[in-house]
């Protein structure tokens, strides 16, 4: 296994799923450590997005900077196309009903 991103909770959970989407298999380790931060520097205690295969390795830093420049997007909502509601810019899947939203 390798460490690939150290995250809030939810992100590493987001981050693990994208990867899991591009047949990569991956693991959210460390989600108890965070109550031990003054002991440990907060930098170790967050959440840790570790790929299984090494050989995945650079198809894991690909999905991993993607994922970071959708943090950091901003922008109009997108609409689904499958229910028709708003979800603001940076999401993937139609927060209601679960549809792919165009890519801008």
């Amino acid at each position: 296994m390798e460490l690939l991103a150290r995250l809030d909770r939810v992100q590493a959970y987001l981050l693990r799923d994208a990867l899991a989407r591009h047949g990569i298999d991956a693991h959210v380790l460390n989600l108890h450590v965070q109550g031990a931060v003054g002991e440990l520097p907060p930098e170790t205690a967050l959440p840790q997005v570790w790929i299984a295969d090494a050989r995945d390795r650079e198809r894991a830093r690909a999905v991993l900077a993607t994922h970071e420049a959708e943090r950091r997007r901003n922008g109009p909502p997108s609409f689904c196309g499958g229910c028709g509601e708003e979800n603001p810019a940076g999401f993937e899947l139609c927060w209601r009903c679960g549809t792919g939203l165009p890519v801008a």
